[in-house]
């Protein structure tokens, strides 16, 4: 090796972490580790982000969920409305006018989120979301 050679880069002695475990990580396992990981007496700072890698192992990565709330209400002829707000969406239900049926009023806060909206009856889906295509709103 002559002195304007570079050297060659250290060898790491450290162990090589696998990408994908030996055997599928399951449910239980992800679970076990998250329990192990929030009862620690020395549990990180960062806990939520450990927690999110456990799940992503497990095939099972962290999504946002929405904050729902249910009341029963009534109307001014003292019939009763069920209302569901999910963060800008609002589900009402009520006995239709002169009727025995139902009533079901569904108010998206915006374009966004009525593409985002799934409906079905008895199992079946009328309406798919639209997703990546919203309309402006009204």
């Amino acid at each position: 090796m002559t002195p304007d050679q570079p050297k060659a880069p250290a060898k790491s002695r450290r162990p090589v972490t696998p990408l994908r475990p030996a055997r599928l990580y399951s449910d239980t396992d992800a679970l076990n580790d998250i329990h192990a990981l929030l009862t620690s007496p020395t549990a990180p700072a960062d806990a939520l982000q450990d927690v999110a890698a456990i799940l992503a192992r497990a095939g099972r990565p962290l999504f946002p969920s929405r904050v729902i709330t249910a009341t029963v209400t009534g109307d001014p002829h003292g019939m009763p409305i069920a209302r569901v707000e999910a963060e800008g969406t609002t589900i009402d239900v009520s006995q239709a006018k002169n009727d025995s049926g139902l009533r079901i009023h569904i108010a998206p806060r915006d374009g966004a989120e009525e593409a985002a909206l799934t409906i079905s009856v008895a199992g079946t889906v009328i309406r798919h979301p639209r997703l990546g295509t919203p309309r402006p709103a009204r």
